[in-house]
């Protein structure tokens, strides 16, 4: 665990279900206080990206045509994903990663932690068990850069969120 302004960042390994396997990511998290309900998941574009949009399954795009041509971001909130993703800084740190998940999500669903009311939280995945000190360090850089623009946009306030995962 380390503190970035008012927020409590864990850094841990996870194993998820993966079909007959199992897989192992590396995660960020940080619950913080919300401003509304700005939701997100990005991730990079894959084959079921693509019988998504055959499906017609909304998703958001940033406005920056060689990002959104890589990452698929599903959310109700357009302009606060164009908001959000509107910093190259950002960008470029998601680009430079191979694999990575991020998401604001309310909690960790029915089996998994609850937060209270008005938290939520910022979560970052990267398949395996990254050791790499330089990679850690983008990967705390852009989780740190997201989590300030989440308060600049007005999606988030760096009040404590009163909750340590």
């Amino acid at each position: 665990r380390v503190r970035y302004r008012g927020w409590c960042v864990t850094l841990d390994t996870n194993v998820v279900p993966a079909g007959a396997a199992a897989a192992v990511v590396t995660r960020m998290r940080a619950p913080f206080v919300g401003r509304g309900r700005f939701r997100f998941k990005l991730q990079r574009r894959d084959l079921l990206d693509a019988l998504a949009r055959r499906l017609r399954i909304h998703s958001s795009e940033t406005g920056q045509s060689d990002f959104d041509r890589e990452f698929v971001i599903r959310s109700e909130d357009d302009a606060g994903v164009r908001r959000l993703f509107d910093s190259p800084d950002i960008r470029r740190l998601i680009q430079s990663q191979p694999s990575i998940n991020l998401e604001a999500r309310g909690d960790d669903g029915p089996f998994g932690a609850r937060l209270p009311a008005g938290v939520d939280e910022l979560v970052l995945r990267a398949p395996g068990f990254v050791t790499d000190a330089e990679r850690l360090r983008r990967l705390f850089a852009l989780f740190a850069l997201i989590l300030d623009r989440l308060c600049e946009t007005g999606a988030a306030r760096d009040d404590e969120p009163g909750v340590t995962l």
